[in-house]
């Protein structure tokens, strides 16, 4: 089977573990592969270059940001984006490929990823059915779709505000290393929205953190469905509303912070 006219990128830092089934489920897929790292110290770049001889670096400046540039290196108009922890599933690769057989013009601007969480204990890439998903437009035609420079927020955006399509078949997302290192991304993430809460002059009052981080293990919990995986999916909830309250708290000390400074500030002449 020929490869598909299409530019996967994937950014990346530190993830020799999994990019090396993410990059084995689109080498025989995609006519190009496009890593940006932005710092790796393991063997996630020796990995990278079994696949692909285009790998660059770029400073870490956030997800928006690293994405956009990542765009830029790719060649072909449709572009696939990949996380370095999502590995595409037969089905999801054979609904691609039947996309590409249809014409130009009955394509629309993008398409949604049906992505969904594989347990760390698990023994196979296969998701559970009722489990945690997400989906979330990754597949795009750079002329009518793309990223934003965001340090926070990097989803595909259709340019002429039209709802992507959905491809059928799950990817399979190796979210977790290890619950430590999903607390340290939770925790990186959290400081990242609090500096764009307060860039932005977002008001967050204390009184958030009586209802926001409750709500939000609700959400996670019920309604995206990770009551379905067991206590990995009770500690992940708890772990992303642990998270909701330390950004609130890390945005209200930014602000105070702004206003003391303010204060010290020598009146001008």
């Amino acid at each position: 089977m020929s490869k598909l006219p299409i530019s996967v990128f994937i950014i990346c830092q530190n993830e020799a573990d999994r990019i090396g089934l993410v990059l084995e489920s689109v080498a025989g897929l995609a006519d190009e592969i496009i890593i940006v790292d932005s710092g790796s110290e393991d063997e996630t770049l020796e990995i990278a270059r079994r696949f692909t001889d285009k790998v660059f670096y770029r400073k870490w400046e956030g997800f928006g940001q690293q994405k956009v540039y990542a765009e830029s290196l790719c060649k072909h108009e449709w572009i696939l984006n990949l996380d370095a922890d999502e590995v595409l599933l037969d089905e999801v690769k054979n609904s691609i490929t039947e996309l590409f057989s249809l014409p130009a013009e009955s394509r629309k601007a993008s398409y949604s990823l049906d992505i969904r969480h594989v347990s760390i204990m698990a023994k196979s890439l296969q998701p559970r059915p009722f489990g945690p998903r997400n989906l979330t437009p990754r597949l795009y035609n750079r002329n009518k779709a793309g990223f934003k420079d965001s340090a926070v927020h990097d989803k595909v955006v259709n340019f002429d505000g039209s709802a992507p399509g959905v491809l059928k078949g799950p990817v399979a997302h190796i979210s977790l290393k290890s619950f430590s290192h999903m607390w340290e991304k939770i925790r990186s993430y959290s400081e990242l929205q609090a500096h764009e809460w307060t860039r932005k002059g977002r008001k967050v009052s204390p009184l958030q953190l009586l209802y926001d981080p409750p709500f939000f293990f609700i959400k996670n919990y019920f309604l995206r469905r990770l009551c379905f995986i067991g206590a990995e999916g009770l500690v992940m909830s708890f772990a992303l509303s642990a998270g909701r309250a330390l950004r609130i708290g890390m945005a209200i000390e930014l602000r105070t912070r702004q206003q003391r400074q303010q204060q010290d500030k020598p009146p001008a002449d």
